[in-house]
């Protein structure tokens, strides 16, 4: 993916973004974290639904009606996914959404904008590094697929900072790092890059079992004589 997809420059011309998660900033964006947090753990729901069915059939089995165990199932479903569901909505909301700096050229102030809204602005003198880790697993001798690659991003802040975020798969790393160093560059703050190399552990080998051919005795190849 190129950098131009993290490093944006805002809609005024004067702020530039490095973007971390998609959304947030305003409130019709929050509205659709909100309701994307309830997406989230439907879906996992869903996914324990052969627990659930298992479950059901045990009920039936010892003597509930399926109609009744199906209804209790489903009330403890929906009531676990509307106790979960504010705890991480919450957390969606304030997870920070994107970097935002000012001016465009040459920073002097940065901030956090997260699920709602935009931290103030604050000198970027607090802005310790930006790290870039990326994970790179190399193929083994014939393995006919791809190296795999992973880059993460953490902002480091005086106060703390925010991270590590996964950078979309595909990612071009060099080219982030050059674009984050022309970046804050001006303002002294240091852009880091740490790669981490493995080859991909090599698949056990089918065992052969059990080989069928040639003598099945010792003494096949002999002969008997009976005769005296």
């Amino acid at each position: 993916m190129p950098a131009e997809e993290l490093i944006r420059r805002g809609r005024d011309g004067d702020t530039v973004d490095l973007v971390l998660e998609a959304g947030g900033g305003s409130w019709p964006a929050a509205v659709l974290l909100v309701l994307r947090a309830l997406a989230t753990l439907l879906a996992v729901g869903l996914a324990f639904l052969p627990a659930v069915l298992l479950v059901v059939m045990v009920a039936v089995i010892v003597g509930a009606t399926f109609v009744a165990a199906v209804t209790v199932c489903g009330v403890l479903w929906a009531g676990a996914a509307l106790l979960l569901w504010p705890f991480l909505a919450v957390a969606e909301l304030r997870s920070v959404r994107r970097v935002q700096f000012t001016p465009a050229r040459a920073p002097t102030e940065m901030r956090f904008v997260r699920g709602v809204r935009a931290d103030a602005w604050a000198p970027i003198s607090g802005l310790r590094r930006i790290q870039l880790d990326e994970s790179v697993e190399e193929p083994y001798e014939g393995d006919p697929a791809p190296a795999a690659r992973t880059l993460t991003i953490t902002v480091v802040t005086s106060a703390g900072g925010d991270g590590p975020r996964r950078a979309p798969d595909g990612t071009d790393a060099d080219a982030l790092q050059r674009s984050l160093k022309d970046l804050l560059g001006p303002a002294g703050v240091p852009v880091l890059r740490h790669t981490e190399r493995r080859v991909r552990p090599k698949p056990p080998a089918p065992s052969g079992g059990w080989v069928y051919g040639g003598s099945g005795s010792a003494n096949s190849g002999g002969g008997f004589s009976g005769g005296g």
